[in-house]
C-alpha cells in the first residue's frame, strides 16, 4: 500500500519538502502492478486464493497480500496515534491507541477496494467491448484485469484503458467531499480515512495516465498511435519507447534524491530507482513483444491430432517415435476434445495401456488448453504459463481444430526475431 504510507508521511506536521517529495516515488507501485498484466510469478508468489466472483469474474487475493496488508494498517495506525497531521487545511491531532487501529484498518480496505474497483472499471469496460476477462488479481501494492484477448481496435483499446482512472479520479472525488463533510461535522476519523481514500485515488488515478505503456496513459497514447497509423504493432513499440523513457527519468530522480545534498533520501531514492527498474523491464518486454509475431496463428505449427478412441498401447507405439511432444491434442472431425499429456500418461501403469484410451488419459476441453489463431502470442504465452500442460490447441472462428502451439515454438519464434 505504497500511496497510504506516502500520504501518511505529506501530512506529518512540521517536515518540510524534504518529506513531501517522498510522495511520489511511494505512489508509483500500485500503477505499475495494476496494469503489467504480462507479469510472471515464481513458486510461493503464484500462490493465491479466490474470494469472489464479481460479474461472472473470478477474484483472487495473492498471499503477499495479507502481509503488506497487516504492515499498511500498522504504520498508519502508528502515524495516527503518535503524529499530529496536518490535511491542507485541517488539523489532525494524535488519537488514541484502539481508534487509531481501527481508522488504520478501514482505511488500508478502503484503500484496496479502491484499487479493485479500478481493475473492475477496466474489466466491464472490457465486457462491454465483447472481451472475455480472466480474472481480476490483487497483488500487495495494486491489481491487474487480466484479458483473454487484446482489443481488436483502437476505439476499444481507449475505453478499457480510460476506465480504470476515470473509475479512481470518481472515488477521489467522492473521498476529498467525504473528508469536507466530515470536517464540517467535526469528525476527525471521516476526514482522516476520507482524505488518505481521496488523495490515494487522485495519486493512482494520475500516475496511471502517465504515456508510458504499459500504464494506463501508454495504453490510450498506443490507442492513438494505432487509430492514426493503423498498425499496433508500431503503435505498441512505440508506446513501450516512451515507458522505457520514463522508467530512465525515474531511475535518474531516485539517484539524485539519494545523492544530492539537499536530499540524502536514500531510502526513497532506492525506491524510485527500483520502480524505475521494474518498469523499465516491463516496457522493455512490450518492445520486444512487438518486434516478434503478434498472433498465435503466425507462430503456431500443425496440430498432430489423435482420435479418442486410439488405445495407449498404439499411442506409445506408433504415434510418440514420430512425433517427439509432450502432449497431443485429442480431437474427432477436427473438433477438440482435450489433450493429452504425457506427465498424465505416467501416472496409467504399464499393464493398462491396452485397456485405457486417450480418452480415458486425456485432460477433458476446457478454456484454458485453447486459444483463437488470432489472438496475441503474449496471451497464448500467459495462458500456457498457467495451464499444467505447456501448451495449446488453437481453434478457429467456426470451432474447428487448426493448430497447435507450444511454448518452446514460441520462444524459438522470440529468439529469431
Amino acid at each position: 500500500m505504497g500511496f497510504a504510507l506516502g500520504l501518511i508521511e505529506l501530512a506529518k506536521e512540521q517536515r518540510g519538502l524534504r518529506r513531501r517529495l517522498t510522495l511520489l516515488p511511494l505512489a508509483l507501485c500500485p500503477g505499475l502492478l495494476a496494469l503489467c498484466s504480462s507479469m510472471t510469478f515464481k513458486d510461493f508468489f503464484k500462490r493465491q486464493i479466490m474470494v469472489a466472483r464479481v460479474y461472472g469474474i473470478p477474484v483472487r487475493i495473492d498471499y503477499r497480500w495479507f502481509l503488506i496488508f497487516a504492515l499498511s494498517v500498522l504504520l498508519i495506525a502508528s502515524n495516527l496515534h503518535k503524529s499530529t497531521l496536518q490535511l491542507v487545511t485541517f488539523r489532525l491531532p494524535p488519537t488514541d491507541v484502539l481508534s487509531a487501529w481501527i481508522l488504520g484498518i478501514i482505511t488500508t480496505l478502503a484503500l484496496f477496494l479502491s484499487v479493485f474497483g479500478h481493475e473492475l472499471s477496466h474489466a466491464l469496460m472490457g465486457l462491454a467491448e465483447g472481451i472475455e476477462i480472466e480474472e481480476i488479481v490483487l497483488h500487495p501494492f495494486g491489481g491487474l484485469a487480466r484479458l483473454r484477448t487484446q482489443p481488436d481496435s483502437p476505439r476499444a483499446e481507449f475505453r478499457i484503458a480510460v476506465a480504470g482512472p476515470a473509475a479512481s479520479f470518481l472515488f477521489s472525488l467522492i473521498g476529498f467531499v467525504g473528508a469536507k463533510l466530515g470536517a464540517m461535522a467535526g469528525s476527525n476519523s471521516v476526514v482522516a480515512v476520507c482524505f488518505f481514500v481521496g488523495a490515494g485515488n487522485l495519486l493512482l488515478a494520475v500516475f496511471n495516465l502517465f504515456p508510458g505503456y504499459p500504464l494506463d496513459g501508454g495504453r490510450v497514447l498506443r490507442a492513438i498511435i494505432w487509430k492514426r497509423s493503423g498498425s499496433i504493432r508500431d503503435a505498441t513499440r512505440i508506446a513501450g519507447f516512451c515507458g522505457q523513457l520514463m522508467s530512465l527519468v525515474l531511475i535518474a530522480f531516485g539517484v539524485y534524491m539519494a545523492l544530492a545534498p539537499t536530499f540524502h533520501a536514500y531510502f526513497m531514492g532506492l525506491w524510485s530507482v527500483l520502480v524505475g527498474v521494474f518498469l523499465l523491464g516491463a516496457a522493455t518486454n512490450v518492445v520486444r513483444s512487438a518486434r516478434a509475431p503478434s498472433l498465435v496463428g503466425d507462430v503456431m505449427g500443425p496440430p498432430i491430432a489423435i482420435e479418442p478412441d486410439l488405445l495407449i498401447s498404439r499411442f506409445i507405439d506408433e504415434v510418440l517415435p514420430l512425433h517427439r511432444q509432450t502432449s497431443f491434442p485429442v480431437a474427432h472431425d477436427h473438433r477438440l476434445l482435450g489433450i493429452l499429456s504425457l506427465e498424465d500418461l505416467k501416472k496409467v501403469p504399464r499393464s493398462e495401456w491396452r485397456n485405457r484410451r486417450a480418452r480415458d488419459v486425456m485432460r477433458s476441453v476446457n478454456s484454458s488448453l485453447f486459444i483463437s489463431e488470432s489472438a496475441p502470442v503474449a496471451t497464448a504465452r500467459q495462458v500456457m504459463q498457467r495451464n499444467g500442460v505447456g501448451a495449446l490447441a488453437v481453434i478457429a472462428d467456426s470451432g474447428k481444430l487448426v493448430g497447435y502451439l507450444r511454448r518452446g515454438r514460441v520462444a524459438r519464434n522470440n529468439k529469431d526475431s
